[in-house]
């Protein structure tokens, strides 16, 4: 994959503009941003990613913002970049929710933010689906099993504190694995303002609906949908670990 980098100071400069302040080129916000960028520690910007903005790769392209990499020091951090058409005037309400699913073990850690950026861990990741499909051999149920496990427990913390996340029906982009575990990403459209439906909505994608849910039902050893539904319906009631823990029995999960 091809990596460019970037100094901080040559983003005025196009193409690199154009990722700055997607998806309106503006010089004069360019150098209000470029201004936050020497405040965060940011050196310099490597386009490297299998998204595209043009010929530069990026990390990802979201409604809010834009991820590129970026270098602080001698480290490379994940940099959130907010759109200048987003619909939000700064990254404050984001930044707000993620440090606090953070301090539940959720979510890459953020390491500082501004106005207009967030910069993060960066995470290695593979996308959910790609790394299920990968699993061979005779580990590959104890393996599903653990990461799916792992996946809906921190669902399950994000339900009881009161967090919905909002975008886990559409798991495949959320929740990914890097270092050997799973991790949900992306909180720009999480609140505190709705009824949290983490669990409900990533077991839908998983077991029910999604696009690997019949071979996940496969390596699982889950032979009906309907009582899973049953499970699943019972939960979303009352979000105890009581039901929620049944939940898990249903899919097979409350022991190796």
């Amino acid at each position: 994959m091809q990596s460019e980098p970037v100094p901080v100071d040559s983003l005025t400069l196009l193409p690199y503009l154009q990722v700055l302040t997607y998806p309106k080129v503006s010089l004069r916000s360019a150098k209000a941003r470029i201004k936050q960028l020497h405040t965060l520690g940011v050196s310099e910007i490597v386009f490297q990613g299998h998204a595209r903005v043009g010929r530069l790769g990026i990390l990802g392209l979201g409604t809010v913002g834009i991820v590129v990499r970026a270098r602080v020091g001698g480290e490379v951090f994940a940099l959130k970049i907010r759109r200048t058409d987003s619909n939000r005037p700064d990254m404050s309400a984001e930044v707000k929710l993620t440090r606090f699913v953070n301090r539940l073990g959720i979510g890459p850690q953020v390491a500082a933010d501004s106005n207009d950026f967030i910069l993060m861990k960066l995470l290695e990741y593979e996308e959910f689906d790609s790394w299920l499909r990968g699993l061979k051999g005779p580990g590959r149920r104890m393996a599903a099993k653990e990461m799916v496990h792992g996946l809906l427990n921190q669902c399950h913390k994000l339900d009881i504190m009161g967090v919905d996340h909002g975008q886990l029906s559409n798991l495949r982009k959320h929740a990914v694995v890097a270092e050997g575990r799973p991790w949900i990403i992306d909180f720009e459209s999480a609140s505190t303002g709705r009824k949290p439906k983490n669990v409900t909505a990533a077991a839908q994608y998983l077991l029910i609906g999604g696009r690997i849910s019949p071979l996940l039902r496969r390596v699982l050893g889950v032979l009906s949908t309907t009582k899973v539904l049953e499970r699943l319906s019972a939960y979303k009631k009352d979000m105890t670990d009581y039901s929620y823990s049944k939940l898990l029995e249903e899919l097979k999960l409350d022991k190796p």
